[in-house]
């Protein structure tokens, strides 16, 4: 007799957007900006509309596509911050396992106290 095929288990995923986890998402796509454009996240997203930001002499999204001459001055940023950013990003995802597990307790009892009714089960801190 024939051994009984296994089905495939599908990759689990998360059935909620968290909060924590953004936030560390924002932390790292501002290293990437700071260290390759030279501005921050929203400012290279936006451009010039942001309010209250200034870019200085930071490239943004819309110059990268206007001026396409400027991927060269954003490599050479990078080679030129790669060793800071290696740094700021172990830094980071180091800070991340530490604040999630010093806040793994509170965290849970906020999103089953406060934020689960309120919000659903879609959105958790």
């Amino acid at each position: 007799m024939a051994a009984r095929r296994k089905t495939k288990r599908s990759p689990r995923r998360q059935k909620s957007f968290s909060l924590t986890n953004a936030v560390f998402s924002v932390g790292y796509a501002s290293i990437l900006t700071n260290g390759i454009f030279k501005t921050n996240a929203p400012q290279f997203l936006l451009g010039d509309v942001v309010s209250g930001i200034s870019s200085g002499s930071g490239i943004s999204l819309k110059e990268l596509i206007g001026r396409p001459e400027l991927l060269n001055a954003a490599a050479s940023n990078a080679v030129a911050a790669l060793p800071m950013m290696v740094v700021q990003s172990v830094g980071l995802s180091v800070s991340e396992k530490i604040f999630k597990k010093l806040m793994a307790m509170p965290l849970r009892r906020i999103n089953s106290g406060l934020v689960k009714p309120l919000l659903g089960s879609g959105i958790k801190i």
